[in-house]
């Protein structure tokens, strides 16, 4: 039974967990090189931003974890989910990278 569902939605849960472990970055430890690289420069609230990305990233890694149940039930829907998902999160990403930079 788990080597069917991890078969099935190995790699949605995968991305979940990603998700889930940078969101933890952003978020507590306040690493926002995890997010934006070296390099880069830094928002002017460096708070406020930390706390939206890790939202955004959270956001995406329930909608991983949403794709993969999906997946067991309706490939097809799993992959409608997914992509609206995508659409909402760029929209999103962008809106707090205009609010802080």
């Amino acid at each position: 039974m788990l080597g069917q569902i991890m078969e099935q939605a190995g790699i949605s849960i995968l991305v979940g967990c990603v998700c889930l472990y940078f969101a933890y970055r952003v978020m507590i430890l306040k690493d926002i090189k995890a997010i934006r690289g070296k390099g880069k420069p830094e928002p002017e609230d460096k708070e406020g931003y930390c706390k939206d990305t890790g939202r955004l990233l959270v956001f995406f890694g329930i909608g991983s974890f949403i794709m993969g149940a999906l997946e067991m039930v309706s490939p097809m829907a799993a992959m409608i989910q997914m992509v609206l998902w995508l659409v909402i999160m760029f929209v999103l990403w962008k809106k707090v990278h205009e609010k802080y930079f």
